[in-house]
């Protein structure tokens, strides 16, 4: 049978400038594979400026007897519906977006989705069972199937430009259901990506430290021993790191560190705020470069001040999005016309231009820096010195 997977980001994804590939779709696809089915994935996250009709024009000439579509986005899924009218497969709801990692609910909003508008067909039971086995055990399935992935399309790269993919260590069921891999099992598929595709620098997506302490330390201790020539970027929670991960980290093979946070629940306490400020000093020291995604609150006042105390964290790259959760109920700013991702540009701007206050302050001390700045953003001292104080492509050569 001829199966093709569509699938999108989520909304919160799509805030996201690196999208991850769809990696637990790979696993389904690898099973489905060795049962003999033909499979295709199209992620739709490649082409977000093409209409739909040509984005799916490869789907229409691959012929699939199933359309596999994962999204949780309901407008989005019916729009892919009518692109492909007079298409003769089936179409078949996930109602849930897989990429980074699999939710325990994908098999029940799948069933719900699909028995909404008929009967579960013959068809349909092999995807069920793959969705079962992604949840059940990703050990006991095959490794993703990469080859079907156009990996070099994604905007995944390390602060350096190099290539990299994305490996699971663990599969995040549910908040409080963390399974971890066999760790035998990452390191086999870290050689065979390397040997394969020539990728030798990763991204951990998620890193359990909090709860699975001591088999993180062993997986370590024997990436380590393997001395396998890679590198790899981690996202974790940084109230669980110190100087001893640090450095066990860095052996490992650590090129990048990935924190994440709230700015309010975060960067309006000093002492918080110093302790990642210290942290970062010491990654720094190791040679590892620290990438941190900050979520806004709504609230557009609430936005320069975090901004600029994001600039003095002394960070290799930030993202900023826009919390949509508390954002119900409230304005998203003062005035009603702008829009939650106009607060998010907002933000990127502004950062620019305050880390590059911060890069006078540095450079030339609190008391001349700020002065120097402000002269050169009004372009008094040239053009050059106008590009560095205000944040343009050409400053981060002198950060």
């Amino acid at each position: 049978m001829k199966i093709a997977f569509v699938t999108l980001p989520s909304i919160e994804e799509y805030q996201h400038t690196r999208i991850m590939p769809p990696l637990p779709l790979a696993y389904m696809a690898a099973l489905l594979e060795q049962q003999r089915h033909i499979i295709r994935v199209y992620d739709l996250a490649l082409t977000p400026m093409l209409p739909l009709s040509s984005a799916l024009a490869p789907l229409r000439s691959f012929r699939p007897h199933l359309i596999v579509v994962a999204s949780a986005q309901g407008s989005i899924v019916a729009q892919v519906e009518s692109a492909l009218q007079g298409c003769s497969a089936q179409i078949m709801h996930l109602g849930t977006s897989l990429r980074e990692q699999a939710p325990a609910q994908a098999v029940t909003q799948a069933l719900w989705h699909s028995n909404e508008r008929e009967q579960l067909r013959d068809e349909q039971t092999v995807i069920f069972e793959a969705l079962l086995a992604l949840n059940d055990d990703v050990d006991s399935l095959p490794f993703p199937a990469r080859h079907l992935l156009s990996l070099e399309q994604y905007s995944l790269f390390t602060l350096a430009g190099e290539l990299q993919t994305n490996v699971l260590l663990a599969q995040q069921l549910s908040a409080y259901d963390i399974v971890v891999r066999q760790i035998s099992h990452v390191i086999a598929e870290l050689q065979i990506i390397a040997r394969e595709h020539g990728i030798r620098h990763f991204v951990f997506p998620f890193c359990p430290i909090a709860s699975h302490a001591e088999w993180l330390n062993d997986m370590l201790d024997q990436l380590i021993a393997a001395d396998m020539d890679i590198a790899w970027e981690c996202w974790l929670d940084y109230q669980h790191l110190d100087s001893e991960w640090l450095n066990l980290f860095r052996r490992a093979g650590c090129e990048t560190l990935g924190l994440e946070f709230t700015a309010g629940d975060v960067l309006s306490s000093r002492e918080t705020r110093q302790s990642i400020s210290m942290l970062i000093d010491q990654a720094h020291e190791l040679g590892i470069s620290v990438r941190a995604r900050v979520q806004l609150e709504p609230l557009f006042s609430t936005v320069p001040a975090v901004v600029d105390l994001s600039a003095t964290l002394n960070l290799d790259d930030i993202e900023f999005s826009v919390c949509r959760e508390r954002a119900v109920g409230e304005p998203t700013a003062v005035d009603e016309r702008i829009t939650l991702d106009d607060v998010t540009e907002m933000a990127r701007s502004r950062y620019r231009s305050s880390r590059s206050r911060q890069f006078f302050i540095e450079r030339f001390g609190p008391q001349i820096g700020p002065m120097l700045w402000r002269v050169g953003r009004s372009g008094l001292l040239g053009r050059t010195w106008w590009r560095y104080a205000n944040g343009g492509e050409d400053s981060a050569l002198v950060y």
